[in-house]
C-alpha cells in the first residue's frame, strides 16, 4: 500500500442494486479457469441479514483495509466498467482504461454469483464497483526492481522445479490469479491455480503448447515433459536479470510483454547462448510478479528462444 493512504475500515453498508443491461466492455470473468479466493474479510455482525434482491439472497458485503490498485487482464485499448453496484445488472458509472493505475480499493467487497466484486475510487474521484479479477495491487516499477523478495522468489522456484515439490511450487503461485504459463510466446495459455500447482509435476494431462518456430511442428505434452526442462535449464543457469526490460525479445514478438499485463511488473530471466552455437542457443523467460498483501508471487511465465 502506498504511504499516505490512511488505514481505516469502512462502515458496513447495504446498497440498492440498480437494474441495467450489461455494457459492451469488460466486467465479468470471461474464462472462469479458477475461482478467486476470499480476501481477509471482516464479516457482518451475526444479527445482520443478507440482502434480498429479486427473490435471491445477495452476497454479504465485507470490508478490508484499503489498498492502491491497478487494472490488469484487459486487452489493449479496451476498458473496464465501473458500475453502481456489484454485478453486471448495475448501471455503468464510467469506463476505466486497460492500463489505469491510481485506483483505491476501499476494502469493501461482495460476491455477485461466483464473481468477487470490489468497490474502488478512481483517480478522478468516481466511486463504484468492478470485477476484482481485473485488479491487482499496484507496485511501482522502482519499488519492484529494488525488492529483494523477488530474488528469493526465483531461488525458491528453482528449488521447487529441481525437487518437483508441488507444495513449494504452489506457495509461490499467485493466490489471486494463479499462474499463466506459455511455452511459446505465441502459443497456448495454460493457467495453474494454487491447487493445481500442488500436483502439476505428477499430472498426466497433456497440453497442446503450440507450434515450434523453426519446424512448425505441434508441441504437445505434460507440464513435466515440456515446460519443466526449459524452466530448469534457465533458472538453473548463470542467468542475467533485466527488470521490466524485454531487451532483444522485441525482435521475436511485436509485444513480448502483453498489454493486458501492463500493470504487472516482470523480469527477463536470460540464459546467454554458447560459443558452440554462435550464441543462438540462448533461452529466456519473462516472469510476471503479482503482489498480494505486499508479498510477491508468480503471475506469468512466458518462454522465448531464437527463431529463424
Amino acid at each position: 500500500m502506498k504511504t499516505g493512504f490512511a488505514k481505516f475500515a469502512f462502515l458496513l453498508l447495504t446498497f440498492v442494486l440498480v437494474g441495467c443491461a450489461s455494457g459492451g466492455n469488460i466486467d465479468t470473468t470471461l474464462v472462469p479457469t479458477f475461482a478467486l479466493p476470499s480476501e481477509t474479510q471482516t464479516p457482518l455482525p451475526a444479527t445482520a441479514s443478507p440482502m434480498i434482491v429479486g427473490g435471491e439472497t445477495a452476497a454479504v458485503v465485507t470490508v478490508d483495509l484499503p489498498v492502491e490498485a491497478a487494472v490488469i487482464l484487459v486487452g489493449g485499448g479496451d476498458t473496464l466498467n465501473l458500475r453502481a453496484g456489484a454485478g453486471v445488472e448495475n448501471s455503468i458509472i464510467t469506463e476505466v482504461p486497460y492500463n489505469a493505475t491510481g485506483l483505491l480499493r476501499t476494502g469493501v467487497t461482495a460476491f455477485s454469483g461466483e464473481d468477487l466484486w470490489a468497490e474502488v475510487r478512481t483517480s478522478t474521484g468516481e466511486t463504484g464497483w468492478v470485477n476484482a479479477r481485473y485488479l491487482t495491487e499496484y507496485v511501482s516499477p522502482e519499488r519492484f526492481c529494488r525488492d529483494p523478495q523477488v530474488q528469493f522468489l526465483f531461488d525458491n522456484l528453482l528449488v521447487a522445479l529441481e525437487s518437483e515439490n508441488g507444495e513449494l511450487f504452489s506457495s509461490l503461485v499467485s493466490p489471486r490469479h494463479g499462474l499463466d504459463l506459455r511455452y511459446f510466446h505465441h502459443g497456448t495459455l495454460a493457467n495453474y491455480t494454487t491447487e493445481e500447482a500442488t500436483w502439476v509435476f505428477q499430472s498426466s494431462y497433456e497440453v497442446v503448447w503450440g507450434n515450434a518456430g523453426g519446424s512448425g511442428l505441434e508441441v504437445k505434452g505434460t507440464f513435466s515433459e515440456i515446460p519443466l526442462p526449459r524452466l530448469r535449464e534457465v533458472f538453473g543457469a548463470a542467468y542475467e536479470l533485466y527488470c521490466n526490460d524485454v531487451g532483444q525479445l522485441n525482435a521475436f514478438a511485436q509485444q513480448p510483454w502483453l498489454p493486458e499485463y501492463k500493470n504487472i511488473n516482470f523480469y527477463q530471466v536470460f540464459k546467454p547462448g554458447t560459443e558452440t552455437y554462435g550464441g543462438l542457443d540462448w533461452r529466456a523467460w519473462l516472469v510476471g510478479v503479482e503482489y498480494v498483501s505486499g508479498k510477491p508471487y508468480l503471475f506469468a511465465l512466458t518462454s522465448f528462444e531464437w527463431e529463424p
